[in-house]
């Protein structure tokens, strides 16, 4: 079992040294203008396989913030210049329903600027969401990028940093868990499968 186990994890870790950092730089500018991969699972396993100091938590996250902004800023001004009539019509490809646009725009309206701030720090929230929306409402691009940036640096931080300590403290981890290390790390690759199965269900439905 413990073999299993052993090549499932030395598998994500090839596949993140492949990437590197400026592949997860790039996957967070990608990541609300186009992938379904969401960056709370992303960074806290770049996290644990990637960095073994703080200088590297720091960096890491910094990087991923600037891409996840950038990423942002193209969604915005998609959402700016072709309107709601083209985001309803092609957001299934984004995996964005009219339902959870017509939600979104709800919280926008009733709290404005908070909206951003508070929707960057709720785990699984698409970014897209709040970048189209903020779009199509035309709110300041300055602000919405400064507001962007500074509620993303620490959400990031924290998934980055979890990870790290998550890697770092593994092995006495699977002390405590004994047999059941690799029944948990099968249930958490259910779950990020479940949750892809569940975004491409939502964009057959609309």
């Amino acid at each position: 079992m413990f073999n299993i186990e052993t090549t499932i994890i030395n598998f994500i870790h090839n596949v993140l040294e492949s990437l590197d950092f400026f592949g997860v730089f790039i996957i967070m500018i990608l990541e609300p203008t186009a992938l379904p991969i969401p960056g709370e699972i992303l960074l806290p396993l770049a996290g644990w396989m990637l960095i073994d100091n703080l200088i590297g938590i720091i960096y890491l996250t910094l990087l991923a913030t600037f891409g996840s902004t950038i990423g942002c800023v193209i969604e915005y001004f998609i959402a700016k210049k072709l309107g709601r009539r083209f985001i309803l019509k092609y957001g299934k490809y984004l995996f964005i329903s009219e339902n959870d646009l017509n939600n979104q725009e709800r919280l926008f309206k009733k709290y404005e600027n908070r909206f951003v701030l508070l929707s960057r720090f709720i785990p699984l929230i698409p970014k897209s969401l709040t970048s189209i929306i903020a779009g199509l409402y035309n709110m300041n691009i300055y602000k919405y990028s400064v507001m962007t940036f500074v509620a993303t640096l620490p959400t990031l931080f924290t998934y980055i940093y979890i990870g790290n300590k998550l890697g770092e403290n593994y092995s006495d981890i699977r002390k405590y868990v004994g047999g059941f290390g690799l029944p948990i790390l099968i249930l958490v690759i259910l779950i990020i499968l479940f949750y892809f199965l569940y975004k491409l269900y939502k964009m057959k439905q609309s």
